[in-house]
């Protein structure tokens, strides 16, 4: 269990004779206590700290594959908060002043409309320091999209050109599919009758084999069934054990939260908010992206007509190869149709050999099954046995479970208690003392726990 201890300790000094002014350095040491553990360490620093501020000024530069980038929003930020913020110029460059810095740890976030956005994090800033992005382009440039479509627009042109020249060629291959037309239907009768014969030899074996798969497959049901059963109480209690393993890990969590929530109140820092910096750069950069994207569009739309006229052109030509395309294909699907009429009886002819052999074989093959299927039934009659003994043993520990969480739910409330005395800030040696003690039953009980998990764990393994 986590908690905190928080005394403060009050110092000041004395008057000296050369100043009239009073100096009080308040020391505020902490007592922290960790979720991941159960050790208590107590730091109390007894110096004052002093954090010096000051303006400072760095320079970003931005630039991607084809040069300098203009127009991106540099942002940088402390634990969440803008604290200067600035808009790259034509040369890719951008100049942040940011009023009070002390060498905190930065975030620095570069975006565009036309990259992605790319970012450094725990950056610490030095007044003068350059620092250089490369951004990766999201869309292409105007002259790329221009580049492109040209080359779109040849290979259009160079499809045409072919397709002239097969103009030609399909009237060729209409005469030749026509003299194939007739050679291919002579053998089909012959094979049909030796299929039929065969197919009746195949017939006969299939009606014994079915006999013998029908009461193999009774029996491999039963014994599905029987493990079915089994596997589902074993997957209940492993669900079960999950779902309580996962509940104490969410407490955990909220108390390692509400632990950082007190921490973070005690912190006395303040950063200098540049969200209207933020602002007027962001609409900057907003303005220069528009530019840039209204350049790529007008390109686009410049291809977009030239590629529109070299398809015209090509959807010419291929309606004039359409028609002799058509009369070559109709003359080959005649061909194809008796070719597949010859094709389909040798596949037939085959097709009906290759059954007998494998009704010879299935009928094997069944009864191999069979034997399988009724020891299949007799292990799964085994696994519903260990599944119910494994399920008695799991009772057990579900009531070890319960007197472990009735002790967490005493030493939480133990806690809460402890907590609202140190708030007020008395005696707090001796309460000192009683979360030491508070830690150590922790520690004890969660012991415990970790050695009922493995006994879970090896009952689960053994069952299985």
């Amino acid at each position: 269990m986590r908690n905190r201890l928080t005394k403060v300790v009050y110092l000041t000094t004395k008057k000296s004779n050369l100043s009239a002014m009073k100096k009080k350095v308040l020391i505020i040491g902490l007592l922290l206590t960790s979720f991941g553990s159960y050790s208590f360490h107590t730091t109390i620093n007894t110096r004052p700290q002093i954090s010096v501020k000051e303006a400072i000024s760095v320079s970003v530069s931005v630039s991607s594959t084809s040069g300098a980038v203009s127009g991106a929003l540099v942002k940088i930020s402390l634990n969440g908060v803008t604290i200067g913020a600035g808009t790259t110029d034509a040369t890719g460059k951008a100049t942040i002043a940011i009023a009070s810095y002390n060498k905190q740890p930065v975030s620095i976030d570069v975006t565009h409309v036309l990259y992605k956005e790319q970012k450094m994090t725990a950056v610490i800033l030095e007044n003068g320091k350059a620092l250089s992005f490369i951004m990766k382009s999201k869309s292409e440039s105007a002259a790329e999209v221009t580049e492109k479509s040209e080359e779109k627009v040849t290979k259009i042109e160079e499809k045409t050109s072919n397709t002239v020249e097969k103009t030609e060629e399909y009237k060729q291959n209409a005469e030749k599919y026509n003299e194939n037309k007739e050679n291919a239907t002579k053998s089909a009768e012959e094979l049909k009758k030796e299929r039929e014969e065969k197919e009746k030899a195949t017939e006969e074996k299939n009606r014994a084999t079915e006999a013998t798969q029908s009461e193999a497959d009774k029996q491999r049901a039963e014994a599905e069934k029987e493990k079915a059963e089994a596997q589902r109480i074993k997957d209940e209690k492993q669900a079960q054990i999950d779902r309580d393993a996962k509940a104490r890990e969410e407490e955990a969590k909220k108390r390692q939260e509400e632990e950082a929530a007190r921490q973070k109140n005690l912190e006395n820092s303040k950063v200098v908010d540049a969200k209207a910096e933020e602002e007027r750069a962001k609409k900057e950069a907003e303005s220069k992206q528009k530019e840039q994207q209204n350049e790529v569009k007008s390109a686009e739309q410049k291809a977009k007509e030239a590629e529109e006229k070299a398809k015209n052109e090509k959807k010419s030509a291929e309606e004039k190869a359409k028609a002799e395309k058509e009369k070559a294909e109709k003359a080959k699907e005649e061909a194809k149709e008796a070719e597949k009429t010859e094709k389909a009886e040798k596949e037939a002819n085959n097709k009906a050999e290759k059954a007998e052999k494998e009704a010879e074989k299935d009928a094997k093959e069944a009864e191999k099954d069979a034997k399988e299927a009724a020891k299949e039934a007799e292990e799964a009659a085994k696994a519903k046995e260990a599944a119910e003994k494994l399920e008695e043993q799991l009772k057990e520990f579900d009531e070890d479970q319960k007197k472990i969480d009735d002790e967490r739910k005493d030493l939480k409330k133990e806690q809460n208690k402890l907590d609202d005395k140190v708030k007020k800030g008395k005696k707090l040696d001796k309460l000192k003392k009683e979360q030491d003690k508070l830690d150590e039953s922790n520690k004890k009980l969660d012991e415990k726990q970790e050695k009922l998990d493995d006994k879970r764990k090896k009952a689960i393994k053994k069952a299985k």
